[in-house]
């Protein structure tokens, strides 16, 4: 299964992580590690990949599309 979740580190950046995971509880458990482990200061918005296109991410994380013009990550 594929996954996707937001995230924010202390320096202030925000990201995006694409990650599998074999189901949503071990999936639930990374994101708590990231937190925990990875020193990322909060990790939101948790989501199961079904379709795997750009297009889906753009659906499900619409910050992301606001960085982009004309297709392309500014």
């Amino acid at each position: 299964m594929r996954f996707a979740c937001e995230y924010g580190t202390k320096s202030g950046m925000v990201g995006l992580i694409i990650f599998s995971s074999d189901n949503l509880n071990n999936a639930q458990i990374y994101v708590e590690e990231l937190i925990d482990y990875y020193g990322h200061s909060r990790v939101y918005n948790l989501q199961e990949l079904t379709v795997g296109t750009v297009e889906e991410l753009f659906r499900l994380y619409p910050r992301v599309a606001n960085v982009t013009v004309n297709g392309h990550i500014d």
